[in-house]
Protein backbone atom coordinates (compact mmCIF):
# COMPACT_ATOMS: atom_id res chain seq x y z
CA UNK A 1 0.00 0.00 0.00
CA UNK A 2 1.56 3.29 -0.87
CA UNK A 3 -0.64 5.81 0.75
CA UNK A 4 -1.32 9.26 -0.58
CA UNK A 5 0.53 12.40 0.48
CA UNK A 6 -1.08 14.64 3.08
CA UNK A 7 -0.69 18.28 4.08
CA UNK A 8 1.78 20.66 2.41
CA UNK A 9 5.09 21.45 4.10
CA UNK A 10 5.12 25.14 4.93
CA UNK A 11 8.02 27.25 3.74
CA UNK A 12 8.33 28.71 7.22
CA UNK A 13 9.43 25.30 8.48
CA UNK A 14 12.52 25.54 6.33
CA UNK A 15 13.76 28.42 8.48
CA UNK A 16 13.75 26.32 11.61
CA UNK A 17 17.05 24.92 12.85
CA UNK A 18 17.99 21.34 12.11
CA UNK A 19 17.94 20.74 15.84
CA UNK A 20 14.74 18.75 16.61
CA UNK A 21 12.31 21.36 17.85
CA UNK A 22 10.52 19.04 20.26
CA UNK A 23 13.55 17.72 22.16
CA UNK A 24 13.46 18.16 25.91
CA UNK A 25 16.34 19.78 27.78
CA UNK A 26 18.94 17.22 28.90
CA UNK A 27 19.03 16.03 32.49
CA UNK A 28 22.28 14.13 32.97
CA UNK A 29 23.00 14.44 36.70
CA UNK A 30 21.88 11.41 38.67
CA UNK A 31 20.83 9.40 35.66
CA UNK A 32 21.36 5.67 35.33
CA UNK A 33 24.02 4.96 32.72
CA UNK A 34 23.89 1.76 30.64
CA UNK A 35 26.46 -0.89 31.49
CA UNK A 36 26.20 -2.31 27.96
CA UNK A 37 26.64 -1.04 24.41
CA UNK A 38 24.02 -1.24 21.67
CA UNK A 39 23.97 0.13 18.13
CA UNK A 40 20.78 -0.44 16.14
CA UNK A 41 21.44 -0.31 12.40
CA UNK A 42 18.50 0.64 10.19
CA UNK A 43 17.89 0.40 6.48
CA UNK A 44 14.98 1.89 4.53
CA UNK A 45 13.36 -0.11 1.75
CA UNK A 46 10.78 1.88 -0.20
CA UNK A 47 9.81 3.06 -3.66
CA UNK A 48 11.80 6.26 -4.11
CA UNK A 49 11.00 6.32 -7.82
CA UNK A 50 8.05 5.05 -9.85
CA UNK A 51 4.54 4.58 -8.44
CA UNK A 52 4.05 6.45 -5.16
CA UNK A 53 7.56 7.91 -5.16
CA UNK A 54 6.33 10.97 -3.25
CA UNK A 55 5.02 8.76 -0.46
CA UNK A 56 8.21 6.72 -0.46
CA UNK A 57 10.38 9.80 -0.13
CA UNK A 58 8.29 11.01 2.81
CA UNK A 59 8.56 7.55 4.43
CA UNK A 60 12.35 7.70 4.05
CA UNK A 61 12.53 11.17 5.58
CA UNK A 62 10.42 10.06 8.56
CA UNK A 63 13.02 7.40 9.36
CA UNK A 64 15.86 9.91 9.02
CA UNK A 65 14.12 12.40 11.30
CA UNK A 66 13.54 9.68 13.92
CA UNK A 67 17.14 8.43 13.85
CA UNK A 68 18.49 11.98 14.15
CA UNK A 69 16.16 12.70 17.06
CA UNK A 70 17.27 9.57 18.92
CA UNK A 71 20.96 10.34 18.48
CA UNK A 72 20.59 13.97 19.55
CA UNK A 73 18.71 12.83 22.64
CA UNK A 74 21.45 10.29 23.40
CA UNK A 75 24.11 12.97 22.94
CA UNK A 76 22.29 15.43 25.18
CA UNK A 77 21.92 12.87 27.96
CA UNK A 78 25.38 11.36 27.92
CA UNK A 79 24.57 7.97 26.37
CA UNK A 80 26.25 8.37 23.01
CA UNK A 81 29.27 6.23 23.89
CA UNK A 82 27.04 3.27 24.76
CA UNK A 83 23.86 3.68 22.69
CA UNK A 84 23.41 4.60 19.05
CA UNK A 85 20.96 4.47 16.17
CA UNK A 86 22.39 4.43 12.65
CA UNK A 87 20.61 4.77 9.32
CA UNK A 88 22.99 2.85 7.09
CA UNK A 89 21.26 3.26 3.73
CA UNK A 90 17.97 3.86 1.94
CA UNK A 91 17.30 1.52 -0.98
CA UNK A 92 14.86 2.13 -3.83
CA UNK A 93 12.58 -0.87 -4.39
CA UNK A 94 10.92 0.94 -7.32
CA UNK A 95 7.70 -0.70 -6.11
CA UNK A 96 8.86 -3.90 -7.79
CA UNK A 97 9.12 -7.25 -5.99
CA UNK A 98 12.29 -8.45 -7.75
CA UNK A 99 14.02 -5.12 -7.32
CA UNK A 100 12.87 -5.08 -3.69
CA UNK A 101 14.52 -8.43 -3.01
CA UNK A 102 17.78 -7.20 -4.55
CA UNK A 103 17.65 -3.99 -2.52
CA UNK A 104 16.89 -5.86 0.70
CA UNK A 105 19.79 -8.24 0.07
CA UNK A 106 22.09 -5.24 -0.16
CA UNK A 107 20.81 -3.85 3.15
CA UNK A 108 21.07 -7.19 4.93
CA UNK A 109 24.11 -8.90 3.42
CA UNK A 110 26.36 -5.90 2.75
CA UNK A 111 25.16 -3.23 5.19
CA UNK A 112 24.37 -5.72 7.99
CA UNK A 113 21.30 -3.85 9.19
CA UNK A 114 19.28 -5.09 12.15
CA UNK A 115 16.04 -3.42 11.07
CA UNK A 116 14.44 -2.75 7.68
CA UNK A 117 11.71 -0.10 7.61
CA UNK A 118 9.47 -0.70 4.58
CA UNK A 119 8.26 -1.51 2.03
CA UNK A 120 5.00 0.33 1.40
CA UNK A 121 4.04 -2.19 -1.28
CA UNK A 122 2.53 -5.41 0.08
CA UNK A 123 3.79 -7.22 -3.02
CA UNK A 124 7.35 -6.15 -2.28
CA UNK A 125 7.09 -7.08 1.39
CA UNK A 126 5.62 -10.50 0.58
CA UNK A 127 8.63 -11.20 -1.66
CA UNK A 128 11.30 -9.72 0.60
CA UNK A 129 10.25 -11.25 3.92
CA UNK A 130 10.60 -14.96 3.03
CA UNK A 131 13.58 -14.45 0.72
CA UNK A 132 15.72 -12.10 2.79
CA UNK A 133 14.30 -10.94 6.13
CA UNK A 134 13.33 -14.17 7.85
CA UNK A 135 16.24 -16.38 6.65
CA UNK A 136 18.71 -13.74 7.85
CA UNK A 137 17.02 -13.05 11.20
CA UNK A 138 16.34 -9.36 10.53
CA UNK A 139 13.42 -7.24 11.72
CA UNK A 140 11.10 -5.63 9.19
CA UNK A 141 8.43 -2.99 9.85
CA UNK A 142 6.25 -2.92 6.75
CA UNK A 143 3.90 -0.25 5.48
CA UNK A 144 2.04 -2.89 3.49
CA UNK A 145 -1.56 -3.53 4.47
CA UNK A 146 -2.24 -7.01 3.08
CA UNK A 147 -3.65 -9.07 5.99
CA UNK A 148 -1.59 -12.14 5.12
CA UNK A 149 1.80 -10.47 5.54
CA UNK A 150 2.38 -11.29 9.20
CA UNK A 151 1.45 -14.90 8.46
CA UNK A 152 4.86 -15.11 6.79
CA UNK A 153 6.40 -15.23 10.27
CA UNK A 154 7.38 -18.87 10.89
CA UNK A 155 5.44 -20.79 13.52
CA UNK A 156 7.50 -21.24 16.65
CA UNK A 157 10.11 -18.70 15.61
CA UNK A 158 10.57 -15.06 16.56
CA UNK A 159 8.19 -12.52 15.03
CA UNK A 160 10.41 -10.70 12.55
CA UNK A 161 7.81 -9.06 10.30
CA UNK A 162 5.77 -6.36 12.08
CA UNK A 163 2.84 -4.44 10.63
CA UNK A 164 2.41 -1.02 12.31
CA UNK A 165 -0.48 -0.12 9.98
CA UNK A 166 -3.99 -1.55 10.17
CA UNK A 167 -4.38 -4.43 7.72
CA UNK A 168 -6.85 -4.56 4.86
CA UNK A 169 -9.11 -7.12 6.52
CA UNK A 170 -10.21 -4.19 8.68
CA UNK A 171 -10.14 -1.59 5.91
CA UNK A 172 -12.26 -3.72 3.57
CA UNK A 173 -14.92 -4.11 6.25
CA UNK A 174 -14.86 -0.39 6.98
CA UNK A 175 -15.38 0.35 3.28
CA UNK A 176 -18.34 -2.05 3.16
CA UNK A 177 -19.94 -0.41 6.19
CA UNK A 178 -19.47 3.15 4.93
CA UNK A 179 -20.57 2.41 1.37
CA UNK A 180 -23.61 0.62 2.77
CA UNK A 181 -24.46 3.75 4.72
CA UNK A 182 -24.02 5.88 1.59
CA UNK A 183 -25.79 3.75 -1.04
CA UNK A 184 -27.84 1.23 0.93
CA UNK A 185 -26.76 -2.23 2.00
CA UNK A 186 -28.47 -3.89 -1.00
CA UNK A 187 -26.70 -1.70 -3.60
CA UNK A 188 -24.68 -3.07 -6.52
CA UNK A 189 -20.99 -2.16 -6.63
CA UNK A 190 -18.55 -2.69 -9.49
CA UNK A 191 -14.91 -3.05 -8.43
CA UNK A 192 -11.73 -2.04 -10.27
CA UNK A 193 -8.75 -4.01 -8.98
CA UNK A 194 -5.05 -3.42 -9.41
CA UNK A 195 -3.48 -6.82 -10.06
CA UNK A 196 -1.12 -7.11 -7.11
CA UNK A 197 -1.20 -8.17 -3.46
CA UNK A 198 -2.66 -4.86 -2.31
CA UNK A 199 -5.39 -4.59 -4.92
CA UNK A 200 -6.59 -8.17 -4.84
CA UNK A 201 -6.29 -8.52 -1.07
CA UNK A 202 -8.36 -5.44 -0.29
CA UNK A 203 -10.99 -6.18 -2.93
CA UNK A 204 -11.42 -9.76 -1.69
CA UNK A 205 -12.08 -8.58 1.86
CA UNK A 206 -14.53 -5.95 0.63
CA UNK A 207 -16.43 -8.47 -1.51
CA UNK A 208 -16.88 -10.82 1.43
CA UNK A 209 -18.05 -8.03 3.75
CA UNK A 210 -20.29 -6.41 1.12
CA UNK A 211 -22.18 -9.56 0.19
CA UNK A 212 -22.45 -10.60 3.85
CA UNK A 213 -24.44 -7.45 4.61
CA UNK A 214 -26.77 -7.99 1.64
CA UNK A 215 -25.01 -6.10 -1.14
CA UNK A 216 -24.35 -7.26 -4.70
CA UNK A 217 -21.00 -7.23 -6.46
CA UNK A 218 -21.58 -6.64 -10.16
CA UNK A 219 -18.36 -6.60 -12.16
CA UNK A 220 -14.88 -7.23 -10.77
CA UNK A 221 -12.38 -5.94 -13.31
CA UNK A 222 -8.70 -6.71 -12.73
CA UNK A 223 -6.00 -4.86 -14.67
CA UNK A 224 -2.21 -4.66 -14.75
CA UNK A 225 -0.61 -1.30 -13.89
CA UNK A 226 1.73 -1.44 -16.89
CA UNK A 227 -0.79 -2.24 -19.60
CA UNK A 228 -0.87 0.34 -22.44
CA UNK A 229 -4.61 1.10 -22.53
CA UNK A 230 -7.60 0.81 -20.20
CA UNK A 231 -10.54 1.38 -22.56
CA UNK A 232 -11.78 -2.21 -22.40
CA UNK A 233 -11.63 -2.23 -18.62
CA UNK A 234 -13.47 1.09 -18.44
CA UNK A 235 -16.35 -0.28 -20.52
CA UNK A 236 -16.52 -3.37 -18.30
CA UNK A 237 -16.55 -1.24 -15.15
CA UNK A 238 -19.64 0.73 -16.18
CA UNK A 239 -21.49 -2.35 -17.41
CA UNK A 240 -24.76 -3.05 -15.60
CA UNK A 241 -25.30 0.51 -14.37
CA UNK A 242 -24.04 -0.09 -10.80
CA UNK A 243 -25.04 2.06 -7.86
CA UNK A 244 -21.41 2.72 -6.94
CA UNK A 245 -17.80 1.86 -7.71
CA UNK A 246 -14.81 0.86 -5.60
CA UNK A 247 -11.20 1.02 -6.80
CA UNK A 248 -8.34 -0.72 -5.02
CA UNK A 249 -5.49 0.97 -6.81
CA UNK A 250 -2.74 3.59 -6.56
CA UNK A 251 -3.04 7.17 -7.76
CA UNK A 252 -0.66 6.76 -10.71
CA UNK A 253 -2.54 3.85 -12.27
CA UNK A 254 -6.00 5.12 -11.42
CA UNK A 255 -5.18 8.35 -13.28
CA UNK A 256 -4.80 6.29 -16.47
CA UNK A 257 -8.31 4.90 -15.97
CA UNK A 258 -10.01 8.23 -15.40
CA UNK A 259 -10.07 9.35 -19.03
CA UNK A 260 -11.46 6.06 -20.40
CA UNK A 261 -14.07 5.99 -17.61
CA UNK A 262 -15.18 9.54 -18.34
CA UNK A 263 -15.45 8.82 -22.06
CA UNK A 264 -18.01 6.09 -21.35
CA UNK A 265 -20.42 8.77 -20.15
CA UNK A 266 -21.69 6.31 -17.53
CA UNK A 267 -19.27 6.78 -14.66
CA UNK A 268 -19.90 9.09 -11.71
CA UNK A 269 -16.90 10.05 -9.62
CA UNK A 270 -19.15 11.22 -6.80
CA UNK A 271 -20.42 7.64 -6.44
CA UNK A 272 -16.88 6.25 -6.36
CA UNK A 273 -14.82 5.16 -3.37
CA UNK A 274 -11.20 4.11 -3.06
CA UNK A 275 -8.91 2.38 -0.62
CA UNK A 276 -6.22 4.17 1.37
CA UNK A 277 -3.80 4.37 -1.56
CA UNK A 278 -6.24 6.68 -3.38
CA UNK A 279 -6.31 9.20 -0.55
CA UNK A 280 -5.35 12.78 -1.43
CA UNK A 281 -4.05 11.99 -4.93
CA UNK A 282 -4.31 15.64 -5.93
CA UNK A 283 -1.02 16.59 -4.28
CA UNK A 284 1.01 14.27 -6.49
CA UNK A 285 -1.22 13.01 -9.33
CA UNK A 286 -3.92 15.62 -10.02
CA UNK A 287 -5.54 13.57 -12.80
CA UNK A 288 -6.49 10.96 -10.19
CA UNK A 289 -8.29 13.49 -7.97
CA UNK A 290 -11.97 13.36 -8.94
CA UNK A 291 -14.31 15.85 -7.22
CA UNK A 292 -16.75 14.10 -4.92
CA UNK A 293 -14.78 10.86 -4.77
CA UNK A 294 -14.20 9.41 -1.31
CA UNK A 295 -11.59 7.10 0.19
CA UNK A 296 -10.76 5.67 3.60
CA UNK A 297 -7.50 5.56 5.48
CA UNK A 298 -6.60 4.24 8.90
CA UNK A 299 -6.16 7.19 11.22
CA UNK A 300 -2.40 7.53 11.76
CA UNK A 301 -2.62 10.71 13.79
CA UNK A 302 -4.37 9.46 16.92
CA UNK A 303 -1.28 9.68 19.12
CA UNK A 304 -0.97 12.52 21.61
CA UNK A 305 2.46 13.34 20.14
CA UNK A 306 1.33 13.48 16.50
CA UNK A 307 1.33 17.28 16.28
CA UNK A 308 4.85 17.34 17.74
CA UNK A 309 5.96 14.74 15.19
CA UNK A 310 4.48 16.78 12.34
CA UNK A 311 6.32 19.88 13.57
CA UNK A 312 9.55 17.90 13.88
CA UNK A 313 9.20 16.49 10.35
CA UNK A 314 8.43 19.83 8.77
CA UNK A 315 11.38 21.47 10.51
CA UNK A 316 13.93 18.79 9.68
CA UNK A 317 12.92 16.80 6.59
CA UNK A 318 14.56 17.42 3.25
CA UNK A 319 13.33 20.50 1.42
CA UNK A 320 10.61 19.65 -1.09
CA UNK A 321 9.38 16.49 0.64
CA UNK A 322 5.74 16.87 1.67
CA UNK A 323 4.54 15.72 5.07
CA UNK A 324 1.91 12.99 5.22
CA UNK A 325 0.23 11.53 8.28
CA UNK A 326 0.94 7.89 7.39
CA UNK A 327 4.68 8.46 7.79
CA UNK A 328 4.07 8.37 11.54
CA UNK A 329 4.11 4.58 11.14
CA UNK A 330 7.72 4.67 9.89
CA UNK A 331 8.69 7.21 12.55
CA UNK A 332 7.19 5.07 15.32
CA UNK A 333 8.91 1.93 14.02
CA UNK A 334 12.35 3.45 14.55
CA UNK A 335 11.59 4.15 18.22
CA UNK A 336 9.98 0.75 18.80
CA UNK A 337 13.07 -1.07 17.54
CA UNK A 338 15.45 1.17 19.48
CA UNK A 339 13.58 0.91 22.78
CA UNK A 340 13.24 -2.83 22.21
CA UNK A 341 17.02 -3.01 21.89
CA UNK A 342 17.50 -1.06 25.12
CA UNK A 343 15.03 -3.34 26.89
CA UNK A 344 16.81 -6.41 25.52
CA UNK A 345 20.27 -4.90 26.06
CA UNK A 346 21.04 -6.22 22.62
CA UNK A 347 20.75 -5.29 18.95
CA UNK A 348 20.00 -8.89 17.99
CA UNK A 349 16.71 -8.76 16.04
CA UNK A 350 15.27 -11.83 17.77
CA UNK A 351 16.02 -10.31 21.18
CA UNK A 352 14.43 -7.01 20.14
CA UNK A 353 11.39 -8.87 18.80
CA UNK A 354 10.83 -10.53 22.16
CA UNK A 355 10.43 -7.10 23.78
CA UNK A 356 8.14 -5.36 21.27
CA UNK A 357 4.81 -6.44 22.74
CA UNK A 358 6.08 -5.65 26.25
CA UNK A 359 7.00 -2.06 25.39
CA UNK A 360 3.93 -1.25 23.25
CA UNK A 361 1.16 -2.41 25.59
CA UNK A 362 -0.10 -1.65 29.11
CA UNK A 363 0.46 -1.90 32.02
CA UNK A 364 3.73 0.01 31.75
CA UNK A 365 4.07 3.74 32.25
CA UNK A 366 3.08 5.69 29.12
CA UNK A 367 5.83 7.46 27.16
CA UNK A 368 5.94 9.17 23.77
CA UNK A 369 9.00 10.07 21.73
CA UNK A 370 9.01 13.39 23.58
CA UNK A 371 9.92 11.47 26.76
CA UNK A 372 12.56 9.29 25.10
CA UNK A 373 15.15 9.91 27.81
CA UNK A 374 12.65 9.08 30.55
CA UNK A 375 11.66 5.89 28.73
CA UNK A 376 15.33 4.87 28.48
CA UNK A 377 15.82 5.59 32.18
CA UNK A 378 12.80 3.45 33.06
CA UNK A 379 14.10 0.54 30.99
CA UNK A 380 17.57 0.83 32.52
CA UNK A 381 15.89 0.69 35.94
CA UNK A 382 14.12 -2.53 34.95
CA UNK A 383 10.68 -0.95 34.74
CA UNK A 384 8.01 -1.74 32.16
CA UNK A 385 7.05 0.98 29.69
CA UNK A 386 4.22 1.49 27.21
CA UNK A 387 5.56 3.43 24.23
CA UNK A 388 2.75 5.38 22.61
CA UNK A 389 3.48 6.26 19.02
CA UNK A 390 2.69 9.41 17.10
CA UNK A 391 0.25 7.20 15.20
CA UNK A 392 -1.50 5.97 18.35
CA UNK A 393 -1.23 3.56 21.24
CA UNK A 394 0.23 0.77 19.02
CA UNK A 395 -0.69 -2.28 21.18
CA UNK A 396 1.18 -4.83 19.07
CA UNK A 397 0.00 -8.43 19.26
CA UNK A 398 2.64 -11.19 19.48
CA UNK A 399 2.05 -12.15 15.84
CA UNK A 400 3.15 -8.74 14.60
CA UNK A 401 -0.08 -6.86 13.96
CA UNK A 402 -1.38 -3.59 15.35
CA UNK A 403 -5.10 -2.80 15.22
CA UNK A 404 -6.46 0.63 14.35
CA UNK A 405 -10.09 1.26 15.24
CA UNK A 406 -10.36 4.80 13.84
CA UNK A 407 -10.59 5.53 10.12
CA UNK A 408 -10.65 8.82 8.24
CA UNK A 409 -13.01 9.37 5.32
CA UNK A 410 -11.39 11.68 2.76
CA UNK A 411 -13.34 13.52 0.05
CA UNK A 412 -12.07 15.39 -3.00
CA UNK A 413 -13.18 19.02 -3.42
CA UNK A 414 -13.91 20.76 -6.75
CA UNK A 415 -10.35 22.18 -6.81
CA UNK A 416 -8.94 18.61 -6.50
CA UNK A 417 -7.76 19.15 -2.94
CA UNK A 418 -8.88 16.59 -0.38
CA UNK A 419 -9.75 16.79 3.28
CA UNK A 420 -11.08 14.56 6.03
CA UNK A 421 -14.87 14.64 5.88
CA UNK A 422 -15.32 12.48 8.97
CA UNK A 423 -13.50 10.13 11.31
CA UNK A 424 -15.29 6.93 12.29
CA UNK A 425 -14.57 4.40 15.01
CA UNK A 426 -14.78 0.80 13.90
CA UNK A 427 -15.22 -2.12 16.28
CA UNK A 428 -14.10 -5.35 14.56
Amino acid sequence: RPQAIGAVCFALALLVSAQPTAAAKPTVTGQIQPDFSVEVKYGVLVGLTGDAAAGGQAWDQAVRVAVDYINQTLQQNGYSNQLAATLVDSQDSEGNAQRGVEAAQKLVSIDNVNVVVGDLFSSVTSAVAPAVIIPNNVLEFTGGTNPSLTQLNPAGGPTLLWQPVAADDLQGRVLAKLMGDAFGTSATVNIGVRNDAYGTGLSDVFKTAWTAQGGTVGKVVTYNPTQPTFDTEAQQLVDGNPDAWLFTDFCQTFAKLVGPLQRTGKWDGARTWGGDALTNCGTSVPDAAIPGMRSVQANASAGSSFADYQQLFQANAQTGVTFSAFTAEAFDSVFIAFLGAVAARSSDPAAISAKITDITNPPGQDYTFLQLNDAIQALLAGQQIHFNGASGALNFAPGGRVTATAYDVWQVAPDKSASIAQTVNFAP
